[in-house]
């Protein structure tokens, strides 16, 4: 159900959404608030700490409908321990979430929404050096970068009305 906290057991690891969705990996937080840590998409792998923890700390939310492919932590331990390849592909993808949550944290030290919006948009860029695309919502970019939506969405028109940036439907460009 789109909204709802999964509520995976220790003994499954959640790996990709088949269906095409998307995921918000968070930890919940007091008064049910939520500090979003990662957004899945469409076959990307999720919860890897959960292998190696007696008690899973985050939740999965969809933010769309999904289905999630579920494996016995034993078994999937079992093939990493006896399949190179398994183990390198993990590994690389375990490298580009670190880099990835080392950009957000990076951002989320910039104090002023203007300069944290722009730095944003200058590391997600493309390989034209200025759009970035989303297939997700600006909820979800906001809240990866640390700002609350209204405050998220307040920069990007004044970013917009200054002409530093132009919007489109699912992408940002910088001018």
């Amino acid at each position: 159900m789109i909204g709802t906290p999964a509520g995976f057991k220790s003994e499954w690891w959640p790996t990709s959404d088949r269906n095409g969705g998307r995921l918000q990996i968070g930890i919940p937080g007091r008064n049910e608030s939520e500090s979003a840590l990662f957004t899945a998409g469409p076959g990307e792998r999720f919860a890897e700490a959960s292998l190696f923890a007696a008690r899973y700390h985050c939740d999965a939310i969809a933010l769309s409908d999904a289905v999630v492919a579920c494996f016995p932590r034993a078994a999937c331990l079992a093939r990493l321990n006896d399949d190179a390849p398994a183990r390198f592909d993990l590994t690389a993808d375990l490298a580009r979430q670190v880099m990835m949550l080392r950009s957000r944290l990076t951002l989320r030290d910039i104090r002023s929404a203007r300069e944290r919006v722009l730095a944003f948009l200058v590391a997600e860029a493309g390989d034209d050096g200025r759009t970035v695309a989303f297939g997700g919502s600006l909820r979800e970019i906001a809240s990866a970068i640390g700002l609350t939506p209204e405050a998220f969405y307040r920069t990007l028109a004044r970013l917009e009305s200054e002409g530093a940036i132009e919007r489109k439907a699912g992408r940002i460009a910088l001018t």
